[in-house]
């Protein structure tokens, strides 16, 4: 019997108990609603509020969190911008170098994924590993490692500020896989509590992740398959555009970090979108939401692309990717248009078995921004898939 069968169920059965009760101590006993209603409460009505916050918990996790995607990771949404972040309210800082190892022994024990120490040599091995392998790298990225967010003017809009570091390849690999493990062997979610969900937990973080859904000019979503070579979520369906922060993504003028750089690298690296030639580029990406993927530990900002009344028609897109254009499109294997209406977002939105988990929860968040009016049904389509899983 599935969860949705069964909670009908106990609520049919307990509601008609509790109505029969009532009738019949109204009718035989002359004892009044007011008597029976708080005892169907305490009864009968807490196994029917027990079983659906039990429902309630599959969906959410057990703290702030969604369980989304082919391997169900836990995702958290630290802020939606149903209109956006304004760019003046999207801004970038630096913070202080600090080794990663260095930055997790200041965690609570129940949230150190290993030993300091331990990581420490992890990451030295990791790192010769890499210099030794021909096919392999290790660049330096950048991390957030904290985060301030507020609101501003009389319509209390968001304000996001980034704070980042540099770490490296072999960090982020050691340091994402041992949390990784102990979150799900170890229950470490567990110990996670709504204060730490809201700000960045020190060494953890050794990325930050810029996520992208694009619309083109034929108006239609462009979707994209992980290929079989790809490092992580190999074979499953992502959104347009998946790209970590580097430190090419610096803008020379200000020397901070700019997450419309990384937009546009990734564009142009995954699937050959060159928008340098256009003076309206970054008014044309709008990033909405800050989220973070729990059980990696892999913050990113979520964004949506409008390329309509532009050159980059669905034909000219996989043009570009078929003349060599993108020099990264080995990571993905198909892209796939979907017409960009509500019904084919929702039917999108049906099964998120064969999906990223982030990249599911960018689909719904940019559908809910693209769509406003349509807010209820997009969210009610994806919490009825969540549920089922």
């Amino acid at each position: 019997m599935s969860d949705w069968v069964s909670e009908v169920w106990s609520f049919t059965v307990t509601t008609v108990v509790g109505a029969a009760a009532g009738i019949g101590a109204e009718k035989f006993l002359n004892v009044t609603g007011r008597v029976i209603q708080p005892l169907w409460y305490a009864s009968f009505g807490r196994m029917h509020r027990r079983r659906r916050r039990l429902r309630d918990e599959k969906l959410i996790g057990g703290a702030e969190t969604f369980a989304v995607g082919a391997a169900k990771h836990q995702i958290y949404v630290l802020q939606f911008a149903p209109s956006g972040f304004a760019p003046g309210h999207l801004t970038a800082s630096r913070v202080p170098n600090q080794p990663a190892p260095s930055l997790i022994s200041k965690l609570r024990l129940p949230l150190q994924p290993a030993a300091p120490a331990r990581l420490q040599e992890a990451i030295e091995a990791k790192r010769l590993e890499l210099d030794a392998a021909p096919e392999a790298w290790n660049a330096e990225k950048l991390a957030l490692r904290r985060l301030r967010v507020s609101r501003v003017g009389n319509h209390e809009e968001p304000t996001v500020d980034l704070g980042y570091g540099i770490t490296d390849y072999a960090t982020f690999q050691v340091i994402a896989s041992a949390w990784e493990t102990k979150y799900k062997d170890l229950d470490a979610g567990q110990e996670l509590t709504a204060e730490d969900l809201r700000d960045v937990l020190p060494g953890l973080s050794n990325s930050f992740g810029i996520n992208l859904t694009i619309e083109t000019a034929d108006d239609h979503l462009l979707l994209t398959q992980r290929s079989a070579k790809a490092s992580s979520a190999k074979n499953l369906r992502h959104i347009s555009v998946n790209e970590g922060m580097a430190l090419a993504d610096v803008d020379p003028k200000t020397n901070l970090p700019d997450p419309y750089l990384t937009a546009l690298r990734g564009m142009e690296e995954e699937l050959g979108l060159d928008l340098s030639d256009d003076p309206d580029v970054r008014s044309r990406i709008t990033f909405h939401s800050l989220i973070c993927d729990v059980t990696r530990y892999e913050w990113a900002l979520l964004g949506h692309v409008d390329l309509t009344q532009t050159k980059w028609t669905n034909a000219v897109i996989q043009g570009a990717r078929k003349l060599g254009g993108a020099p990264d499109d080995w990571e993905t294997n198909k892209l796939t248009f979907v017409p960009l209406d509500r019904k084919s977002i929702e039917k999108e939105l049906e099964d998120d078995s064969n999906w990223v988990g982030h990249g599911y929860m960018n689909l719904l968040l940019s559908a809910v921004f693209r769509f406003r009016g349509d807010r209820s049904a997009f969210l009610n389509k994806a919490r009825a898939t969540l549920m089922k899983g």
